[in-house]
């Protein structure tokens, strides 16, 4: 029982320090928006596209939209990588807490 709760603990401690190297590799969401994003799009205010706030919050919208453009917005799907486009999707949700 003692090595079973052992073995249990040293999967814990080795899932939490894992959790920063992954957190790591993901893009910034926030930095992609302010390099891609922010010319036309504000947090909380409409500029050229809607404010960030009124944006949709589903992120198979939210993914369409940026992969495949909408009215004015051109498409992103082959200038941002899969990876990207997902770290932006989670930065635009975070805003609308």
């Amino acid at each position: 029982m003692e090595a079973l709760l052992k073995a249990g603990a040293t999967l814990a401690v080795a899932a939490f320090l894992a959790q920063p190297a992954l957190a790591s590799d993901m893009p910034d969401g926030a930095k992609i928006f302010s390099q891609k994003c922010k010319m036309c799009h504000a947090l909380d205010r409409k500029k050229v596209g809607p404010a960030v706030k009124m944006m949709n919050a589903d992120a198979e919208v939210l993914r369409t939209t940026i992969t495949d453009g909408k009215k004015r917005m051109p498409k992103f799907g082959k200038k941002l990588s899969s990876e990207q486009i997902d770290a932006l999707v989670l930065y635009i949700q975070a805003q609308k807490i």
